[in-house]
């Protein structure tokens, strides 16, 4: 079964983003020659890469991980229906669970900065903020998932009982002292068994 997350496009974004922003701190050093020669359209189009190229880049890499993870959930939601999910507690009177095991386990999905430019102006009027709306169930559907794959390791049909508990991870970046939602988990928790219906 493929992994929803830690894709090879998503090693690739991080590691493209330490290279830039190390370029971006020896930047100073590369223009000093470059000044002297006299090269002012190579200073212009490397601040220009600079100030559009890179945000433009870490856009298109939030997007297409964003749009990875989706298609990749769906998939393994596809994979992972034979088994029942509810998230009832008591169990129908004609069922015999054996085998019963507690599984647990969590996801944490970090925020991008578009989401965070969303939620600014989201912020001045009120109402749904329907980026982390988004990025939320990301992580609902990422723990659950991640659970019916441990159920399905143990052998179990049923998942019962799903219970989630969720918290924001927040930064704080501003000097007034308010915070910026940097990230949200979810802990997804369940009773995993096989059941037989009489």
């Amino acid at each position: 079964m493929q992994p929803t997350t830690n894709t090879p496009f998503e090693r690739f974004a991080f590691v493209a983003v330490i290279l830039m922003s190390v370029f971006f701190l020896l930047m100073p050093f590369i223009l000093m020659p470059v000044a002297h020669i006299g090269g002012a359209f190579t200073i212009f189009c490397l601040l220009l890469f600079a100030s559009l190229g890179f945000p433009i880049f870490c856009i298109i890499c939030a997007i297409k991980i964003e749009d990875d993870h989706l298609n990749a959930l769906a998939k393994a939601e596809a994979e992972l229906s034979d088994i029942v999910v509810s998230d009832m507690k008591t169990l129908p009177s004609n069922w015999k669970p054996v085998k019963t095991v507690f599984i647990l386990d969590n996801v944490v999905i970090a925020n991008d900065y578009i989401k965070t430019f969303f939620w600014s102006f989201r912020k001045l009027f009120g109402g749904e903020s329907k980026s982390f709306s988004k990025m939320t169930s990301r992580a609902r559907r990422e723990a659950t998932v991640r659970v019916l794959r441990k159920a399905k390791e143990y052998g179990a049909n049923v998942v019962w009982n799903i219970r989630y508990e969720t918290s924001t991870i927040q930064s704080n970046y501003a000097k007034d002292g308010s915070k910026t939602i940097a990230g949200v988990e979810v802990l997804a928790y369940a009773t995993a068994f096989t059941v037989a219906a009489e």
